[in-house]
């Protein structure tokens, strides 16, 4: 936690321009997602920025029948993410492969409920989560990505409930929204939870 808290402090100027930067396009698109998501509307639109947002698109990513069937998910609220994860697997993506999308899966969760974090390479390299293994059987391997969430989730509770953290949090909220006033840019407070923030941060980090 003390690595972790000297590091945004030290890095904070640095954090905000990343998060800000391109005319403050993370939390422009984040906004977007989120209100859309809230009115269920899954329109063009929505589907473009989530995939742009998420980096669903590329070579790394989903093909149309599996975005199809991600979009799908969304739409009935699948909050499951073993559930999630084999769904997906079950579709060949590029070079007809299959693969478990564990970033992918937790970046539906949060969209669904955003008190629950997501799970990316930046996010892993901070916290010293375990590696995602590929042994022979299919179940092992969910069962790795569901400890790896598991590390996660913990993680992020451990930190939320840091004093430091949450001062750090409220400190980085009020310099958010002062910015945005003087960029004039419409900052949506209610649609940022604390674990979104402490998200973005970390992944700026």
């Amino acid at each position: 936690i003390q690595k972790i808290t000297n590091n945004l402090n030290q890095h904070k100027l640095e954090i905000i321009k990343v998060l800000t930067a391109n005319n403050w396009r993370h939390f422009r698109d984040y906004f977007v997602i989120k209100d859309k998501f809230i009115k269920n509307d899954f329109d063009k639109q929505f589907k473009n920025i989530f995939c742009g947002f998420y980096i669903l698109n590329g070579a790394r990513g989903l093909n149309i029948p599996q975005k199809n069937k991600f979009f799908k998910l969304l739409l009935l609220r699948e909050n499951d993410l073993e559930k999630i994860l084999k769904v997906l697997y079950e579709i060949p993506g590029y070079g007809n492969s299959r693969r478990l999308f564990l970033s992918f899966g937790t970046k539906l969760l949060h969209t669904i409920n955003d008190k629950l974090p997501i799970y990316d390479g930046n996010i892993a390299y901070v916290f010293e989560l375990s590696s995602q293994t590929y042994p022979a059987s299919l179940e092992e391997r969910i069962k790795n990505r569901m400890e790896i969430y598991q590390e996660l989730k913990n993680n992020f509770a451990v930190l939320l409930a840091n004093e430091q953290i949450r001062n750090y949090l409220k400190s980085t909220r009020k310099e958010l929204q002062s910015k945005a006033k003087i960029d004039k840019f419409n900052w949506h407070d209610k649609f940022i939870s604390d674990t979104k923030l402490l998200d973005s941060l970390l992944w700026a980090l």
